[in-house]
């Protein structure tokens, strides 16, 4: 026989006889460990306790809520709670693998109990009364099986619905002990209480683990310490050989995993008895024997793929580790591939040809780092991000040494022109940066007055960046990150539209931002077209604080006019003006302390017309610069969305229209004061 049969059959053996032995420990475990009452039986034990209570003592108050806690939540509860103790009853009274003596008060009921019964034959044994139960979570999960609302119990706090309310007191009957057992063997007929003996798996999990890393490690033993020239010709191992690392980890991960916790629960089933009541349930003939076989065939599949596992494994160090980098995995494959990208790339000029394929390779090398991200495995997706930049850093390190004396040579040029230092600037011979040398020094003799007026582009740049970044960085961010999530082809249709709306909503912010920026600067520089007509500044007023009054009651805000009864006319643009008070408005809906008012007044006083509106700040007024100005805003810590550019578009468009705005505060009263001249026409 052929040496590489040979071994696949020992290492069949191997993983039969592991799983034999494993499976014959089946019964001392199930024996030795003890079995905790399943969370659901629990829970209704407690409740047919209390109901065998009420039928001895129909008057017995077994709940009392506490003062000022709803009529509609004690109603809820207790109509909760009575129906769970009407179904626990019926259930252990009428159930045929149920047998119990109850001894209420010196009452004692039973059903069918056997005192001379022995626990060996039994499935559960035990006494319960008030103070061997978990009664607090029992009757909370009592009272939301037949409830309409949610309750929870949390921090000394009761809840429902997400919301505290003042809670109960149960009263658990002191002079009630249960005692009950529930067969081995169970009677699958007429029977609901099965539904009850959930799983427990905590409790053999250190059976598993034991037994499966004592099995891995005779197994991985055995493929590690065999020769790798007959385990290579051997079926199915001769394919893995040539497998790329990351598929053939990825794949051999996932396998075992799922093979190792399918074979966890049924260990666990199979133990706890499960599914050996499963098969009985159905009536299946020579079910103990196909529990045993089941679970042979499951250990040795199991132990026969870490087997596999461990093989691969040994098949990454036949090579060196170079050979094994640059050809069994895909990250190597992809350095290899791009090293000569950048090798063409820094190797010849950079013509518009070449700054092409830099600018694919970018791209590429971006799109392969970002699929990395949306594996969503942290330290491996760091773990291979890592060794990428290590790969693609020592691949162009010598062609950088290559180009750095000339780069050098050609910053220092960079650094007098910035200077104005001119004398050193000359044709020389820079290699790669020739054509950079020669654009420098054609454009030294402009430069000297291109650098003034950069100069005072600069400083314009400067304060605008340093004004509207944070307000830029939001929704840009957003954006950013919404498209990255709308990229990942897993997502659901729902999720994609939650992602689109957004980002609708960002690109409105960055929309209204730049457009107020665009109005303030218009206005500011005087290149506005005004529409001016004969405007009744009253009936103008009123017109606006009726369509501003939602944004108001919003917040809980009531507007307090004193307007005079004679009209006052004015001459305005109606659009400029209107988004004038449009902006005070939203400003006060965004600043004002809820629940409180909002004052506008209107004086007419000689050749002028003045509308003063007052409201109470929620925030301290401590701005300490003109709050008019734009991007300046009184809530410096920014909990309100907002460009900052509101009350800088009021004062221009005030301004622009021969008009005064300022601003006054008191403490936190914050009053916006507007002026207009009157019209000549009365």
């Amino acid at each position: 026989m052929k040496k590489k049969n040979i071994f696949l059959i020992i290492l069949c053996a191997l993983c039969i006889i592991s799983s034999c032995i494993v499976t014959s420990f089946y019964p001392n475990v199930s024996t030795a460990t003890p079995t905790k009452l399943p969370e659901t039986l629990e829970q209704n034990l407690t409740a047919f306790i209390l109901a065998k209570k009420l039928e001895q003592d129909p008057k017995y108050e077994y709940i009392t809520f506490e003062k000022d806690t709803p009529e509609d939540i004690q109603k809820d509860i207790k109509k909760g709670l009575d129906s769970s103790l009407s179904s626990a009853k019926n259930i252990f009274e009428n159930d045929p693998n149920f047998f119990y003596t109850c001894d209420v008060n010196n009452k004692i009921t039973s059903k069918q109990f056997n005192v001379n019964v022995k626990k060996k034959d039994t499935r559960y044994y035990d006494t319960l009364d008030s103070n061997t139960l978990n009664v607090t979570d029992n009757i909370m999960n009592l009272i939301n099986y037949n409830s309409e609302k949610y309750y929870e119990y949390y921090g000394g706090t009761y809840y429902c619905d997400g919301k505290p309310f003042p809670g109960y007191t149960l009263h658990m009957p002191s002079d009630v002990v249960l005692t009950f057992y529930i067969p081995a063997v169970l009677n699958y007929d007429n029977t609901s209480l099965i539904d009850f003996l959930d799983l427990d798996a905590d409790q053999y999990t250190y059976f598993f683990m034991t037994a499966f890393l004592i099995c891995s490690a005779i197994i991985a033993l055995y493929v590690f310490l065999n020769k790798y020239a007959y385990e290579k010709e051997a079926y199915i191992f001769r394919h893995v050989n040539n497998w790329l690392f990351e598929p053939a980890f990825l794949l051999f991960l996932t396998i075992d995993a799922l093979l190792a916790s399918g074979t966890c629960i049924l260990t666990t089933y199979s133990i706890e008895g499960t599914f050996l009541h499963i098969l009985n349930r159905y009536h299946i003939e020579l079910s103990q024997p196909i529990v045993y076989g089941v679970n042979i065939l499951a250990w040795s599949i199991t132990l026969f793929f870490i087997g596999l596992s461990v093989y691969w494994l040994k098949c990454q160090f036949t090579a060196s580790v170079k050979d094994w980098f640059f050809h069994k995995t895909w990250i190597g494959k992809f350095i290899l591939y791009f090293s000569n990208k950048v090798e063409q790339i820094i190797s010849t000029d950079l013509s518009d040809e070449i700054l092409k394929k830099y600018i694919i390779f970018s791209i590429c090398l971006i799109l392969i780092l970002a699929f990395i991200s949306l594996l969503n495995i942290p330290f491996f997706s760091f773990f291979i991000v890592v060794i990428s930049l290590i790969g693609i850093s020592i691949v162009g390190y010598k062609k950088i040494k290559n180009v750095q004396s000339q780069y050098q040579d050609i910053l220092h040029m960079t650094e007098d022109l910035s200077s104005g230092n001119f004398e050193n600037i000359k044709p020389a011979d820079s290699g790669l940066f020739q054509s950079l040398n020669n654009n420098i020094y054609q454009i030294k003799d402009g430069f000297e007055q291109a650098v003034k007026e950069q100069v005072q582009s600069q400083n314009l740049k400067t304060e605008l960046i340093s004004n509207v970044s944070h307000d830029l960085k939001t929704p840009l961010t957003g954006i950013k990150n919404y498209v990255e999530l709308l990229n990942d082809p897993s997502i659901s249709e729902e999720d994609k539209k939650s992602y689109l709306e957004r980002l609708n909503q960002y690109t409105d912010r960055l929309s209204i931002l730049i457009t107020d920026l665009f109005e303030v600067s218009k206005a500011n520089s005087g290149n506005i077209d005004l529409e001016y007509s004969d405007i009744n500044i009253i009936e103008f007023i009123e017109q606006v604080c009726t369509e501003n009054e939602e944004l108001l009651q919003a917040k809980n805000l009531q507007l307090v006019t004193n307007l005079p009864e004679k009209e006052i006319h004015v001459c305005l643009d109606g659009n400029k003006t209107y988004r004038i008070f449009e902006n005070l408005f939203t400003n006060i809906s965004k600043y004002a302390l809820e629940n409180t008012r909002v004052f506008l007044d209107v004086k007419d006083i000689g050749n002028s017309v003045v509308i003063t509106m007052k409201n109470t700040s929620k925030a301290p007024l401590d701005f300490d610069s003109d709050i008019t100005e734009r991007f300046v805003r009184g809530d410096k810590s920014r909990h309100e969305a907002g460009s900052g550019l509101g009350l800088a578009i009021v004062k221009s468009f005030t301004e622009v229209q021969n008009g005064t705005f300022m601003i006054e505060t008191d403490g936190d009263l914050f009053k916006s004061i507007l002026s207009f001249r009157k019209s000549q026409k009365m």
